[in-house]
């Protein structure tokens, strides 16, 4: 049902995010919480899975 949250649904911590390019989303990224960085990248899993987004998630989250 739609009053179930989807990836789609969280409220990412950059504005506009979706119609961001990841050159543009990838030097924010250093800006936000733990929290805030797993919804990017659960984000990114659910839906465009770019990977140099994920890759710097990655690194900035020490995983």
């Amino acid at each position: 049902s739609a009053a179930q949250a989807s990836p789609a649904a969280v409220t990412l911590a950059i504005p506009d995010y979706q119609s961001l390019s990841a050159s543009q989303v990838v030097p924010r990224l250093s800006s936000l919480s733990p929290e805030e960085l797993e919804a990017v990248r659960a984000y990114e899993d659910a839906h465009r899975g770019r990977k140099t987004i994920l890759n710097k998630v990655a690194q900035l989250s020490g995983i």
